[in-house]
């Protein structure tokens, strides 16, 4: 069993490494339904789930540093290719998808806790607002609700475990939906026409850029993609104490417009700027299934169902409102998890559909921010006034 912390990071190293090189050399169906992405994030919970390594002190630290680093530095190559026309052209419906979204939640939440009253303990008019809150604009929220409800750590503990579980199942299947967008176009009615023409635009930035990965190139990359990560922590460390939004959500907005702002100059035509932001994308991945065992199911089942049910009625609204705004399904993913994931599940999933998505995916989680507490507070509010009348 693996208890220091090098030891975990390097075996989070090989099994993305192992992955990616099989999924590139055996041309086979299970890579088609599963691309390597979503295999490295099955296979970080299934090592946990057999006892690979152990959450030691030493090994918990290096799992936050390594992902709470790699993600600034991340975001910042993939926003060297970042193009202001995309958040233009595609502003109203984003802002709607992302309403959307945030309603959905809120029905899965009231109708599931209606359903599964009987079955589930007689805190969860309180807990389960908390976790909406949660699942809507992140852990900032969840704490402010959470204390401004007096919900205690004891009676949290099934829904956090639901809301843990269904959450990371509910993150491989929105990363799983890049293979089915043609297949869904035909039932959202889907209008691209500004993505695509963002799309094209960047492909053919991509086409006129220096092609050759060399050792300076790399070297380069990684030094400033790690500087701007240090630089990024302790920036948004002094602006958190003094703002609204917490510390990793201003690393995010920090690192991200570095980027941009580089994008106009020689950085953004470094290639080697793609290779090294693919390799952090997959280990930041393989860090977040890390914590998740597939043995929690048996513990609190009927919660893990009512998280399920959720999800359901979360899923089927969204399609209902992606269909009508006539966006692609990829959006409707990103909006998904920036509301029921966070700020740096969102940039993972845009980045894994596509670099140049990685800004909206941003956009999304900052809406989510803004308003997830309000959310919580409503839900509460309605939760608690439903349970009086039965």
């Amino acid at each position: 069993m693996i208890t220091q912390g090098f030891d975990f990071i390097a075996l989070m190293f090989g099994l993305c490494g192992v992955l990616v090189w099989l999924e590139h050399h055996f041309k086979i169906a299970l890579f088609r339904w599963f691309p390597s992405i979503v295999l490295v994030m099955f296979g970080s919970m299934t090592l946990y789930t057999l006892g690979f390594w152990e959450f030691t002190e030493d090994v918990r630290r290096a799992r936050e540093t390594v992902r709470d680093n790699l993600i600034p530095a991340m975001l910042f190559l993939m926003s060297l290719k970042f193009n202001l026309a995309v958040i233009q052209k595609l502003g109203v419906r984003l802002i709607a998808l992302c309403l959307a979204s945030t309603l959905s939640i809120m029905l899965g939440f009231i109708v599931t806790q209606q359903i599964m009253q009987g079955f589930l303990g007689n805190e969860t008019p309180l807990t389960f607002a908390t976790m909406s809150a949660g699942w809507t604009g992140g852990t900032q929220n969840f704490v402010a609700v959470k204390e401004a409800l007096s919900v205690s750590d004891e009676a949290m503990t099934y829904t956090l475990l639901m809301g843990a579980l269904c959450y990371s199942f509910w993150l491989v299947i929105i990363l799983a939906l890049k293979p089915f967008k043609s297949a869904f176009n035909e039932f959202l009615r889907t209008e691209d026409e500004g993505l695509d023409a963002v799309l094209n635009s960047l492909n053919d930035l991509d086409l006129e850029s220096d092609k050759t990965s060399n050792m300076p190139s790399l070297f380069l990359v990684i030094g400033l993609s790690l500087l701007v990560a240090a630089a990024s922590n302790h920036l948004a460390e002094l602006i958190a104490s003094i703002s609204f939004f917490n510390e990793m959500i201003w690393v995010i907005i920090i690192s991200s417009t570095l980027g941009m702002a580089a994008a106009p100059t020689a950085l953004g035509n470094i290639s080697a700027s793609d290779e090294i932001s693919g390799i952090m994308l997959y280990v930041v991945v393989a860090l977040i299934g890390a914590e998740v065992s597939l043995g929690a199911v048996n513990e609190a089942p009927m919660y893990i169902l009512s998280g399920f049910i959720i999800l359901f009625i979360h899923g089927s609204i969204l399609l209902c409102a992606a269909r009508l705004l006539r966006v692609n399904i990829l959006l409707a993913g990103i909006a998904s998890i920036a509301n029921i994931g966070s700020a740096p599940a969102a940039a993972v999933v845009g980045a894994a559909y596509g670099k140049e998505l990685v800004p909206v995916a941003i956009i999304m989680a900052l809406i989510g921010s803004m308003i997830g507490s309000f959310v919580g507070l409503i839900v509460s509010e309605v939760l608690i006034w439903l349970n009086a009348l039965t």
